[in-house]
């Protein structure tokens, strides 16, 4: 118990709202021995400031920190200056042009190392099969599921070539939804049979390329579980992705801050669910005093015999073994 309640905070990665740390973030950061941060816009000046965030973080560390950013070229860059930037994955896969998708991944993931970032939450390998999403567009390599599986192994290579971490995004796949999951809970009614023929093929593919990280999305998926969205769902996080996909590396949710969960679940509940569904790492990007709590809830769970400690135990005793299979001090 004693060893699991000093490491808790491993499962967690938070985002922090300026350009420096408060000094509250701090003591929570090291009273909790959270497993790390991602980085926004809102957190980056320069490339000096960001080097020198990045090696304060290190340096109050007990624990080497998950240092994360989505640097997915195309609109979604949160680094703009001082930084190379890319086109889209969109048109990567348009132009076919697998030596340019190479060379663009490299040179980001050797960027953010130099910037003390060890974590990419990159490639989005949803299938952009409904061409009036907004919400991935041009974040995806295309509509055909075989182009965007060569796609995404060639992004999880290139950023491995760097020794950066590379995370597969977003299970179950959200290439076909209309909603925004930042402000709404969308629904796929798609069958399994078609997750399995065209959503889950870049998944496999990113398994088999021993991608990272996977990242579990906010969409209800009536085929898949009638009940929860993927993100809480102990069915897709655990059953269909770690069972019958034989993924064996971190599972991170997205943001449970978003509109789909805020609006339909408290924060601490959602956390709970994504615990127990099977989500190694649970995202909360913004305000403290949610997250203070969170990290309150979570402990009363553990001392009041509420939380699977074993799963608990396995869950940051896997966390421990990526960072020290992986990440550079």
């Amino acid at each position: 118990m004693g060893l699991n309640i000093e490491l808790l905070g491993q499962i967690f990665i938070f985002g922090f709202d300026k350009e420096s740390f408060s000094f509250e973030f701090i003591q929570l950061y090291q009273n909790w021995n959270l497993g790390g941060v991602i980085l926004f816009p809102r957190n980056i000046v320069s490339s000096d400031q960001l080097s020198e965030l990045t090696n304060l973080l290190k340096s109050i560390s007990k624990i080497p920190p998950f240092i994360m950013i989505d640097q997915e070229g195309g609109e979604v860059n949160r680094i703009t200056k001082d930084f190379p930037l890319f086109p889209s994955n969109k048109y990567f896969g348009d132009e076919e042009d697998k030596e340019g998708l190479f060379q663009a991944y490299k040179i980001t993931a050797k960027n953010l190392k130099r910037l003390g970032i060890n974590v990419n939450l990159a490639p989005v390998v949803d299938v952009l099969t409904n061409p009036k999403n907004q919400v991935i567009g041009e974040r995806s390599f295309g509509s055909d599921s075989e182009k965007v599986a060569e796609f995404s192994k060639i992004a999880i290579q290139a950023i491995h070539s760097e020794g950066i971490l590379a995370c597969a995004k977003h299970f179950p796949g959200i290439g076909d939804i209309n909603l925004d999951p930042h402000q709404d809970l969308p629904y796929n009614h798609n069958s399994k049979e078609r997750f399995e023929t065209i959503d889950f093929i870049p998944f496999k593919e990113a398994i088999t390329s021993e991608v990272d990280f996977i990242m579990s999305t906010h969409v209800l998926c009536p085929n898949l579980d009638p009940k929860e969205p993927a993100s809480l769902s102990p069915v897709i996080c655990n059953q269909i992705l770690k069972e019958e996909l034989k993924f064996g590396g971190l599972l991170i949710t997205d943001d449970l801050g978003m509109g789909a969960i805020k609006k339909n679940y408290s924060l601490e509940n959602a956390c709970e669910k994504a615990f127990s569904a099977g989500n190694d790492l649970i995202l909360v990007c913004e305000e403290f005093e949610k997250q203070e709590k969170i990290l309150e809830h979570f402990k009363k769970l553990l001392m009041d015999k509420k939380l699977d400690e074993d799963l608990l135990s396995a869950r940051i005793a896997k966390i421990m073994a990526k960072k020290k299979e992986s990440i550079w001090e």
